[in-house]
């Protein structure tokens, strides 16, 4: 095996980490918005520990193998290339702004026991959480197509996912 299948697979087992954080992310709010009591939130909340252990590795190996293979193949000048790193680091930087939040509901969650009270039921439920998922899922999802695609159209291939995830996020007002 040559350097160049090394630094590809590593490329695609950083992008299924990127996905698996997105996955274990998107099920713990599916099932902490169902949370009646301490005990069940902990539990889901439990797993937002895992984020930054699989998701951050995750993009940064995405990030250094693709600048890698773009460089030592010369991919620079195509659209499916110049969109990845911007996606990349905006799908990062979307997730880190909620970690503060999930900080200190981690806190509130291990004060007490019980049942939740409709205050903490509502931190639970809170739609940004949600819609910052939904947004941060469509781009990706945006970002495999055009990487497996290798559209030149780069932001325009990207636009109708964005537009999805945007749609879609807003959807989380609605569905409380």
């Amino acid at each position: 095996m040559d350097v160049h299948h090394l630094v590809v697979f590593t490329h695609l087992a950083a992008m299924a980490g990127f996905f698996g954080a997105l996955a274990i992310e998107g099920v713990s709010l599916i099932f902490l918005r169902r949370a009646t009591s301490y005990e069940q939130a902990r539990e889901w909340t439990s797993l937002w520990r895992l984020l930054p252990l699989i998701g951050g590795p995750s993009v940064f190996v995405a990030l250094a193998s693709g600048i890698y293979l773009a460089t030592a193949f010369g991919l620079w000048e195509f659209g499916w290339t110049r969109v990845a790193i911007p996606t990349v680091v905006l799908v990062a930087v979307l997730g880190g702004i909620l970690a503060p939040h999930r900080g200190r509901l981690q806190k509130a969650l291990n004060v007490s026991a019980g049942t939740l009270p409709p205050d903490v039921q509502q931190q639970l439920r809170r739609p940004l959480d949600m819609a910052s998922w939904r947004v941060r899922a469509a781009i990706l999802c945006g970002l495999v197509f055009e990487m497996t695609t290798k559209t030149d159209a780069g932001l325009l291939t990207m636009t109708p996912f964005v537009a999805t995830g945007m749609v879609w996020g807003a959807m989380a007002w609605k569905t409380r």
